[in-house]
């Protein structure tokens, strides 16, 4: 018999932190609003809707799941200032993966996170009050 320990309501709720960090701060800086829209129906990081959702609230994974968004998180804010290198695309991909073997979908790509492509809209300020549907 093996005994796994269950993630806490604290570590759960510093997921949800972190998946709302990227879905209502991050990406709407990258893309515009019909592209929002569109982003929206892929239910990003909400294993509620993935086919192979293998996360089953254990700690272990709870962790592997935060490293994951906390690397995401980090890459693309170091990719907002900087060119893409091969490093960044390595450790954004390694943790796209940790993530989707949990269900926690997430299928942009690094280049989707380009510093040209948020300089784009740099009006982003003035223009946020666009939200993804919590559910």
């Amino acid at each position: 018999m093996r005994i796994e320990r269950a993630a806490t309501p604290e570590i759960e709720a510093y997921i949800e932190d972190l998946k709302t960090q990227i879905l209502y701060e991050i990406i709407p800086r990258y893309f515009s609003s019909q592209e929002l829209k569109k982003i929206e129906k892929l239910q990003l990081l909400n294993p509620d809707y993935a086919l192979n959702a293998s996360y089953n609230g254990l700690l272990k994974e709870a962790l592997q799941i935060i490293s994951s968004l906390q690397a995401l998180v980090t890459v693309i804010e170091n990719v907002r200032y900087r060119d893409i290198q091969q490093h960044h695309r390595m450790l954004f991909n390694r943790n796209v993966e940790t993530l989707d073997k949990y269900g926690f979908s997430f299928p942009l790509t690094i280049d989707q996170f380009s510093k040209e492509k948020c300089q784009i809209n740099m009006y982003y300020d003035h223009l946020s009050s666009y939200s993804f549907a919590v559910n």
